[in-house]
């Protein structure tokens, strides 16, 4: 929905009266701040709501069998929770579709239209858009206040269920090394077209703390090894009866898959044209010199600052064009011509690919969704477990 204001010519001060009409227009998302510009306001704004001391959020709220879980975690893991900014999102988007929000925009409007009337069409237009964002804005914080507490249950629920896993993991010896997480935060800086240094500084400037998100996944990790270690007999012994079953309802068709190895020349932030094709021509140069995938590594080891990396077998489907099309017509052992990715110039190529068959496709998929629900099942189950013998005092 667009909220917009219509006034009549300019008059004198004393005679002037706006007159407002509101347009509903398909455009909702125009009004709306983006995701993570929303996610970054409600960060920055979040701490100014609670009133909370810095020595009342290092206090400790709850003990988790003596563990203690302090006030500064919880506002932490909220701030996490916030990035996304999917529900706030949501609930922001439900309140302007109400039908009450044509006379809420009209009254706040008016209001401050009255205390200072626009003089000319500029500045009418110029307030027109002012006041949108004002009242979207009000509508904002008025959404987070009432999140907050939702945010915050939700936080210290996650918070407890991960010292408890911890506690389980440490007893069994399988708690996620810091390599383990350093991958998994790599993976998430690469699908974010960042290191994982201007990762961790993106995550502070939306207010929350790299710190926070490592202790997730550090969690996650070592809970995945735990219900492995515990129950991993029951999930491998999944019956080839219910995997058939399972399969025969899926659909499918015979695939490829291509076993590629990739060589990455890194192109600054900004770069001009004449550098991008200056390095697109020292990667044709590389190209010259493959003469099959044997070689990959020590080719990109020979060029200064290229990385190479062995992929493995990907699907297609996997593969951005154009690249996917150039590797589904090279041949085995084929180095294609250089593109620009994400990162810089990349060297593929293609070191063998296999069919899989639609029947033998339909049964791999089959027995991992039978495994993850199995996996699922026995997690939640003994999470309880654990909750329920554990000892949680809350301060």
């Amino acid at each position: 929905m667009i909220l917009a204001l219509k006034y009549d010519r300019p008059r004198p001060a004393a005679a002037r009266k706006p007159r407002l009409t509101l347009l509903a227009a398909a455009a909702l998302g125009t009004l709306l701040a983006p995701a993570a510009v929303l996610a970054q306001q409600t960060a920055k704004a979040t701490p100014d709501k609670t009133g909370t001391s810095s020595s009342t959020s290092q206090s400790i709220v709850v003990l988790v069998n003596d563990e203690p879980i302090t006030g500064y975690e919880i506002e932490q893991r909220m701030k996490l929770s916030f990035l996304g900014a999917e529900e706030l999102q949501q609930r922001l988007k439900t309140k302007l579709k109400s039908p009450k929000i044509n006379d809420q925009f009209k009254a706040f409007a008016i209001e401050r239209l009255k205390a200072d009337p626009p003089k000319t069409e500029a500045e009418q237009q110029a307030r027109v858009k002012q006041l949108q964002q004002q009242f979207v804005e009000s509508l904002r914080k008025d959404v987070e206040t009432d999140f907050r507490p939702v945010a915050r249950k939700k936080a210290l629920d996650e918070l407890i269920e991960e010292r408890l896993k911890l506690q389980e993991a440490k007893r069994l010896s399988v708690v996620a090394g810091t390599e383990d997480v350093d991958r998994v935060i790599s993976g998430m800086a690469e699908r974010n077209k960042m290191n994982p240094k201007e990762f961790a500084e993106h995550v502070a400037k939306m207010g929350a703390n790299i710190s926070a998100m490592r202790e997730r996944i550090k969690a996650s990790l070592s809970w995945s090894d735990v219900i492995r270690r515990r129950f991993g007999h029951q999930i491998a012994s999944i019956g080839g009866r219910d995997i058939d079953r399972m399969a025969a309802a899926l659909s499918g068709e015979d695939e490829v898959e291509l076993h590629v190895h990739r060589i990455l020349l890194p192109l600054p932030a900004k770069v001009d044209q004449k550098q991008a094709v200056q390095r697109l021509s020292e990667a044709e140069r590389l190209r010259a010199q493959f003469s099959d995938c044997k070689g990959t590594s020590r080719l990109a080891a020979a060029n200064s600052g290229a990385r190479f990396d062995d992929l493995g077998e990907r699907k297609p489907g996997t593969i951005p064009e154009p690249t996917r099309s150039l590797l589904m017509n090279a041949g085995d052992n084929q180095m294609i011509p250089a593109t620009i990715g994400d990162g810089g110039i990349e060297l593929w190529a293609v070191c063998g690919r296999k069919t899989v068959k639609a029947e033998e496709q339909k049964r791999q998929t089959a027995e991992a969704d039978l495994r993850q629900k199995e996996f699922e099942i026995l997690s939640k189950k003994h999470l309880k477990d654990l909750r329920q013998d554990a000892h949680i005092e809350h301060r």
